[in-house]
């Protein structure tokens, strides 16, 4: 743990970001992988950087990151990078989104498109709504338009 929040540490240092709060945490929410959660605190003019267009930065911050943790070690664990509470806030976004979805699909019986998400949230949604033995989603189309469709158990 230690030796990831150096490498972030280090990375944001490379990225003239020095005023910075680290941590990093195992998560047990995940049946099958080991989650790592790296949580990091910037300030607002910082942090604006990193979540435009649907926080394309810190999705690229992201993959980086796993690079650089993994590089020398590959692992199966799963490392999700949040900054300033962005992720979750947008968690609790999605499961909302995810509820009113399902209740939309069951109530028009026709088959609800959501906006292009990133592969983790659209991994998120799918994980919310396989919960719900009527509804069925499946990801369609190409990245960066890949998005979810959410429709009734045929």
């Amino acid at each position: 743990m230690e030796k990831i929040k150096k490498i972030v540490e280090e990375f944001l240092g490379a990225m003239t970001i020095n005023e910075a709060r680290v941590a990093v945490k195992k998560d047990n929410s995940l049946k099958d992988k080991e989650l790592l959660k790296v949580e990091i605190e910037l300030s607002p003019k910082e942090a604006k950087y990193f979540f435009a267009e649907n926080a394309l930065g810190l999705n690229a911050f992201q993959r980086i990151l796993r690079m650089l943790v993994f590089r020398d070690n590959p692992s199966q664990a799963v490392l999700v990078a949040d900054m300033n509470n962005y992720r979750e806030e947008r968690e609790k976004f999605l499961s909302e989104l995810a509820v009113k979805v399902a209740q939309r699909v069951r109530r028009t019986k026709k088959p609800v498109t959501l906006e292009p998400m990133s592969a983790y949230e659209r991994r998120f949604i799918h994980l919310k709504l396989a919960e719900q033995p009527d509804i069925v989603t499946e990801s369609i189309g190409e990245e960066p338009e890949r998005r979810i469709m959410v429709r009734l158990y045929p």
